[in-house]
């Protein structure tokens, strides 16, 4: 199945045509070391654009990517608890929710995790020349071994973009 595939490197946006030949996006990316895109534009965070009819890129150079295609057999699922996290991966801010096994310390586990984890109702904000861009996903993949840091963050805190920017305030008090 041929899937869009917005991914989000270190210097650019890459979207494209992506061949998905498993059942989930995020399995696919976990055990695949490169990722071969068709009909590619590679958009610069430089402001620079780039196109071509093929292009590969390793799984270690994206910081993340946008979720698409089947989810998965819902018969498979299992119940989860949703936290909220906030990482920042390499020019990128990323807020959504980590999905880790019922009682367990959500950021232990999101350690433990393959490399490429997703987020749901997610939020990716990174600076395009001078511009702040802000993009909304219902899933996005990040890649926890290139993040610098994450942490869980409180629901009262996330207010829209200005909270990235923001470190948390002791005692739940916005400045």
């Amino acid at each position: 199945m041929d899937i869009d595939f917005t991914g989000f490197a270190g210097d650019c946006i890459i979207t494209g045509r992506y061949v998905l030949g498993t059942k989930r996006l995020t399995d696919q990316l976990n055990t695949s070391p490169t990722i071969t895109l068709q009909d590619v534009v590679l958009d610069g965070l430089d402001g620079r654009r780039v196109t071509t009819a093929a292009f590969t890129v390793e799984r270690a150079e994206l910081c993340a990517v946008v979720g698409r295609g089947p989810r998965g057999r819902r018969a498979l699922r299992i119940a989860t608890d949703k936290r909220r996290l906030q990482a920042q991966i390499g020019p990128y801010v990323v807020l959504g929710r980590y999905h880790g096994p019922l009682g367990a310390t959500s950021l232990r586990d999101f350690a433990e995790r393959d490399p490429m984890v997703p987020l749901t109702d997610a939020t990716i904000a990174y600076v395009v020349g001078d511009i702040l861009e802000v993009v909304d996903a219902p899933t996005l993949i990040i890649n926890r071994e290139l993040a610098a840091w994450y942490r869980e963050t409180d629901e009262a805190f996330d207010r829209g973009p200005a909270s990235f920017a923001r470190p948390p305030v002791p005692g739940g008090i916005e400045a």
